[in-house]
């Protein structure tokens, strides 16, 4: 079994003094214990697999659980997929990624400026559209054909001139399966399906639909205090080829298989997907519906999803060949936890999620804590109200509770932590801000 470093940090513990050699499947089980996780992982390494598990219930009503093969909303996982059907129009010859967007969607404003891989970048500076209060009202609910839908953002103003900046946009990604469908012939849905997913070997894949019987399909939920609810509605075909695909753990693992060993598109294609523009907005950098990174110096390819009630999380290792799937239908951030796993199989310690527990501590105590920090971002703590908050440079403010003389807790559920390691004299020495067990040390400027 494979294992790595997990933290227990507890009140009075230092991290010299906390690792521990653990397993996946124990920490795993802790993340369903104390965090509720519900989902399916699945982690390989090498081709073999390492770690494969489904927690929770696919349906709580009915109290149906999940497995490794349950099919899940994987919000905008989508876009690998949609980029992949891109790429394999060009095998075939039928455009190319300096094509301009007025070629397929005649009107839309300023397509002569705009590119198809700048759509693929997200380097186009066509709005996003699940950022418009004119989505949520109206369009996010409704049952609309693309050339339709495309109306909640066609006349709002470029965030920039195209290709001069980056920043993630689904209606770039919305606008390349409007090109998929005209330069096919035909739907979306069935050129995935004919090109990629059956070439792949996915047999839990596809486009999903609102009004579809789909066996074995995941219910979303969402979570508000300690309460659980079925989430909110969504139209999925207002994601569409941004976000509309349904997958299993496993389907997964074998799709990112198919593309990096060229199965599905050719070599000359899964390098240009695999290769990383610059973000200069918010410093990622992305490929074709993926995003290229590094994890302490171990490069990473991955993405991630969100839609109403579910999220996912899949990334590979080149160098390591290790592939880390997770995806959750209670809104549990997959994200987080993959991350986590990373670390974890990366060799890297990472700390056990537990229950924390406020206590009092009287003002002198706390008063060391009050000052500036800079770290993944910069925040200040400050006392209100004689408690204790963490205050961003927006003016955005959560609530610090304690739970010893070195550890504060966000009272928001973030399963994030900020961790004080402190001289002779009680004065502070080192900060780690602790996120979803993954430890970054900060320091305090003032």
């Amino acid at each position: 079994m494979i294992k790595f470093l997990l933290l227990f940090i507890f009140p009075l513990a230092t991290y010299s003094q906390a690792k521990q050699d653990f397993s996946i499947d124990k920490f795993m089980q802790a993340q369903y214990a104390v965090k509720q996780f519900s989902g399916a992982v699945l982690i390989i390494k090498s081709d073999k697999v390492v770690f494969e598990k489904a927690f929770g219930f696919a349906d709580l009503e009915w109290k149906i659980p999940n497995t490794i093969d349950t099919r899940f909303r994987i919000g905008s996982i989508t876009k690998q997929f949609t980029a992949a059907c891109i790429l394999k129009l060009e095998e075939q010859g039928k455009l190319h990624l300096d094509d301009k967007l007025s070629k397929y969607v005649p009107g839309f404003p300023k397509a002569d400026s705009v590119t198809i891989h700048m759509l693929l970048t997200h380097s186009s500076g066509i709005v996003d559209y699940v950022g418009l209060d004119e989505f949520w009202n109206t369009n996010a609910y409704l049952e609309l054909p693309p050339d339709s839908f495309i109306s909640v953002f066609r006349n709002m103003p470029y965030d920039f001139a195209p290709g001069t900046k980056s920043s993630y946009s689904n209606s770039g990604y919305f606008l390349l399966g409007m090109i998929i469908e005209k330069v096919s012939g035909e739907s979306y849905s069935s050129f995935l399906s004919k090109n990629i997913v059956t070439p792949a070997g996915l047999s839990n894949t596809g486009l999903d639909r609102s009004d579809t019987i789909l066996p074995s399909r995941a219910k979303g939920y969402s979570k508000r205090g300690n309460t659980y609810y079925n989430a909110g509605y969504i139209n999925i075909n207002a994601a569409w080829s941004a976000g509309a695909v349904y997958s299993s753990a496993k389907d997964l693992y074998k799709w990112s298989k198919a593309l990096y060993s060229n199965h599905v598109i050719g070599a000359a294609g899964v390098k240009k997907m695999t290769t990383g523009h610059i973000n200069s907005m918010d410093k990622e950098t992305f490929g074709y519906g993926l995003m290229i990174d590094s994890v302490k110096q171990h490069p990473r390819i991955w993405h991630n999803g969100g839609i109403p009630g579910f999220t996912s999380y899949m990334s590979y290792y080149p160098l390591k060949n290790i592939y880390i799937i997770v995806i959750s239908n209670n809104s549990f951030s997959s994200t987080a936890l993959g991350h986590a796993l990373s670390y974890g199989m990366l060799n890297m310690p990472v700390e056990l999620p537990y229950v924390h527990k406020e206590i009092k501590l009287a003002d002198t105590l706390s008063g060391k804590f009050i000052g500036k920090y800079e770290g993944t971002f910069p925040f200040e703590i400050i006392r209100k109200n004689d408690k204790l908050y963490i205050k961003r440079t927006d003016g955005r403010e959560t609530l610090l509770k304690p739970e010893s003389e070195t550890r504060l807790f966000y009272a928001d559920d973030s399963d994030r932590q900020l961790y004080f390691t402190l001289n002779k004299d009680k004065s502070i020495s080192k900060v780690y801000l602790i996120s979803s067990g993954i430890s970054t040390e900060i320091k305090k400027i003032q």
